[in-house]
């Protein structure tokens, strides 16, 4: 005991001696940012409560409603807003259907910005407060809408007010669904009475819970589902609480683990909002050690930020909390730890996009995060430094907001690990005293825009392991010396469209990891080689490929080795001479990928043919193509072989068939989306139909593509076309949206293309500067909601017979139709239209005039109508 004593107070000693101090954990909360779409594979328990909101919202009578759902966090507030969002009678009823997640900044102009961006489906530039106002109140003015905003904690009355003012210019009967925690924001806000939304009951968390801990594949014993259900009581109905416990049991089938849980006492708390943090402490202290500083580490993202996996890895990695396991690199170690956080549910909203993956963590799951580290910290300890713009953005433990970048950033951060510099308006060049920071493993430069150089101090950065160039759009060259940077992982150079060269030698960078951009040079030490020996994960681009010799300069690439690579863009330069007179059939063989190949895309191509490597065997795995400006092909692979291709998109060509291969069925078999435009030969896709072709094909866009006849495609939903690809359309039974666009010369559309088209839902035609007259078969079209007609300079007439038969019409808007001189008599009798939208069509327009136009009879049983010049 006196040797166990002598040590405590020789700790002791040490921490009065070290400065130490014993800090309380400060929470700060947070919350990811959320959208309308329904991530949720399946909801328990909440279809009454969905139905009850539905109910309420289409059948108030107020000028400007307003009906919060209340409930702790954790709840499934959220998801029972977008499951109302997405209610077809909601869908049917508003337009148009808002989602704005607010969180913690409910700014005025942000949100407006947002709302009118979210209408528009554009980004805004920076506005001013009153011409925001005024183009929402526009945008908004006399329909009835439906806008969301979730996740609101404003408890300020003047705040509110000043928003509302806005807003109230819908018509009768628009509505707003908040969301929110707190019993005040409801009152403030709300009109309607507040919805407090119920917690689950048991058997519908028995099922979340077991969906988590057993998936659907697993038999449950008998013993473990007993401890299970006592456990699920724990969860006093939260779905969140539920979810994170079967996460934490997902792959434990030992009693005495289960017993764990369900015996902890850090369960014995009040049924209020703290009582769910228990749970997620829980699987916290669950975590293998190794995997907590990761997890804690996400806290220093702000709230609502949408995640990339492979740039948490590269952080994780700066900082120095992935150790090394055998022969795995350390971004093969960062994927094993992201792939058991997402396991355990500290994960959610996956997506994969363009080869990377993104994600969120519920705002819960980042309130526990950042509760593990102290706020405080002093410039001598600071690791990492974020230069943003935005004051509500806040620093965390280590991590630190800065708002400006100066030299004494250097001076006063001597350990810095990591520093972003991203998007801040860095002028011409970075600093040279940026070679001081001799522990910066991480820089990110991206989005400085002004940037056409930098210093070659860079290159003293021996501990550097990722460089984010992205979109510094006006940078010309690398330092010379950048080979030097013997540490360097991660170079990323996506949008750095004005790259002439690499800098030399760059394959000596032999932990070179992600290389997203190589431009071939004419020089040793700038060509394709360089390349050889590099172990490269994600996507590369390789540019101006004229600058290669012949296949055997290629080969020395060794892309076949290379498989981590798993997206490969292959550019050729039109314009650039070619100075060798090598054979480009040659070069792109030489570049064989290796199988494991998600995404390919080759551009600018002048061979004769594609490469025979584009077939089954080597592309097994490719989900994605995209082939254009290779007009000299006369024939494309056997495409139809691959079996996990789900995009293909080609652009520029002079092919007759897509595929030639003659064989009676299984041709892409997981096709979904198909784009060819500008292919003037194209006659259709196969040279031979089949029965079992295209299964699962839902969208298809053909342009420019005058010979193009389309084939028997059931599955298809959406087409998008010009006039020159229209025959046949009667093979696109399954068709529920269809845009035809973009011809000067028709006068007509064929009269049968409508007659099988019994599932449209949305019509849109386009600028068809010469068209007279709409087939009479729009009358086939029965399950049409939607009819929009733009930019028909010389259409006179919407035909009556046509008009008579569209008895599900709900929307019809005529856009810049300046000829329109008068409505069909039958569209008085289309009694589910709720909206008509006419614009820049002044014949029609007078004639619509409320009480005295010729055609206003026709059109005054309608409850919304836009109608302007």
């Amino acid at each position: 005991m006196k040797n166990i004593m002598k040590k405590l107070d020789a700790i002791a000693a040490d921490r009065i001696k070290f400065h130490l101090e014993i800090r309380p954990i400060e929470r700060q909360a947070a919350r990811p940012q959320t959208g309308s779409v329904l991530t949720e594979k399946q909801v328990y328990g909440r279809g009454k409560e969905e139905d009850e909101i539905v109910k309420i919202l289409i059948n108030n009578a107020q000028q400007l409603s307003v009906l919060p759902i209340l409930g702790l966090g954790g709840l499934g507030k959220t998801t029972l807003a977008q499951m109302v969002f997405h209610d077809p009678r909601v869908t049917d009823h508003f337009h148009p259907k808002i989602w704005i997640c607010v969180s913690e900044d409910f700014d005025e102009k942000r949100l407006i910005k947002a709302i009118v961006e979210s209408i528009e489906g554009t980004s805004l530039s920076d506005m001013d407060l009153d011409p925001l106002q005024k183009k929402l109140q526009k945008l908004l003015n006399g329909k009835r809408y439906l806008l969301v905003l979730d996740d609101v904690w404003n408890e300020d009355q003047q705040k509110w007010d000043n928003l509302r003012a806005v807003l109230k210019v819908g018509a009768t009967g628009a509505s707003i669904l908040t969301t929110t925690r707190l019993e005040k924001v409801g009152s403030i806000m709300g009109t309607l009475q507040t919805y407090e939304l119920s917690y689950l009951s048991q058997e519908d968390c028995w099922l979340l819970f077991i969906q988590r801990a057993f998936g659907h594949q697993e038999e449950i014993n008998p013993n473990l589902e007993a401890i299970g259900k006592e456990i699920v009581k724990k969860c006093g109905g939260v779905p969140l609480a539920a979810k994170t416990l079967g996460g934490i049991l997902r792959f434990k089938r030992e009693e005495r683990d289960w017993k764990h849980v369900r015996d902890s006492e850090i369960w014995n708390l009040p049924q209020d909002e703290s009582s769910i943090m228990p749970a997620l402490r829980l699987s916290y202290h669950h975590l293998p050690l190794d995997l907590r500083q990761c997890f804690a580490y996400c806290a220093v993202f702000p709230k609502d930020t949408k995640m990339e996996k492979e740039n948490l890895i590269s952080l994780w990695m700066a900082h120095g909390f992935l150790s090394s396991k055998g022969n795995l690199e350390l971004e093969d170690v960062g994927n094993e730890v992201w792939n058991e956080l997402y396991l355990r549910s500290f994960f959610q909203e996956i997506e994969v996009k363009d080869g990377k993956t993104y994600f969120k963590m519920h705002d819960l799951i980042h309130d526990l995060a950042t509760s593990l580290f102290s706020a405080r910290a002093s410039s001598s300890n600071i690791r990492e430094i974020n230069i943003k713009k935005y004051s509500h953005i806040k620093s965390i433990g280590f991590a630190k907001v800065e708002y400006s970048y100066s030299h004494l950033l250097v001076e006063n951060f001597v350990s810095l690990r990591v520093l972003k510099l991203n998007n801040s308006n860095l002028k011409l060049q970075l600093p040279s005293s940026i070679g001081d920071l001799v522990h910066l493993r991480y820089l990110d430069l991206s989005g400085n825009s002004s940037i056409r150089s930098l210093p070659k101090q860079l290159c003293k950065l021996q501990n550097l392991q990722t460089l984010d160039l992205q979109y510094c759009i006006s940078l010309c060259c690398l330092p010379k010396e950048t080979s030097k940077l013997v540490s360097l992982r991660n170079l990323l150079l996506d949008g750095c469209y004005g790259l002439t060269c690499m800098p030399p030698r760059i394959g000596s960078l032999t932990c070179l990891k992600t290389l997203s951009r190589f431009v071939v040079g004419w020089k040793k030490g700038f060509q394709l080689g360089e390349l050889g020996n590099l172990d490269l994960y994600g996507s590369i681009e390789i540019r101006h490929l004229e600058r290669v010799k012949n296949g055997k300069d290629a080969k020395e690439a060794n892309l076949s080795a290379k498989e981590n690579l798993q997206s490969l863009i292959i550019n050729w330069d039109w314009l650039e001479p070619r100075r060798y007179e090598s054979d480009e059939v040659e070069v792109l063989e030489a570049l064989k990928p290796h199988s494991n190949l998600t995404s390919l895309k080759i551009n600018g191509f002048k061979g004769i043919r594609l490469p025979y490597w584009m077939n089954h065997s080597v592309l097994k795995n490719v989900v994605s193509i995209e082939i254009s400006s290779c007009k000299n092909c006369s024939c494309l692979p056997p495409f139809g072989e691959l079996p996990c291709l789900e995009s293909l998109k080609l652009q520029y060509g002079c092919v007759e068939y897509v595929d030639v291969v003659v064989v009676d069925s299984g041709r892409f078999p997981s096709l979904r989306k198909l784009v060819i435009v500008n292919f003037s030969n194209l006659k259709g896709l196969l040279k031979k139909e089949g029965e079992e072709q295209f299964l699962v094909l839902e969208e298809m866009t053909i342009r420019y593509c005058p010979m193009f006849v389309i084939p028997t495609l059931p599955s298809l939903k959406v087409y998008v076309t010009d006039a020159s690809s229209l025959r046949s359309t009667s093979n696109l039974s399954a068709l529920t949206y269809l845009d035809i666009s973009g011809n000067y010369e028709a006068t007509s559309l064929p009269e049968e293309m409508f007659k099988s088209l019994a599932n449209l839902k949305y019509l849109k035609i386009s600028a068809f500067y010469n068209l007279k007259e709409l087939p009479s078969s729009l009358a086939s079209l029965n399950a049409l909601k939607r009819l929009d007609i733009y930019y028909c300079d010389t259409l006179e007439s919407l035909p009556e017979e046509g008009v008579k038969g569209l008895t599900s019409l709900t929307q019809l808007s005529l856009h810049y139709c300046k000829m329109l001189k008068c409505l069909p008599e039958e569209l008085q009798h289309l009694t589910a239209l709720t909206t008509l939208t006419i614009s820049e069509c002044p014949t029609l327009a007078k004639r619509c005039e409320e009480g005295i136009g010729e055609d206003w009879h026709k059109i005054a049983h309608i409850p919304y109508l836009h109608i302007r010049n």
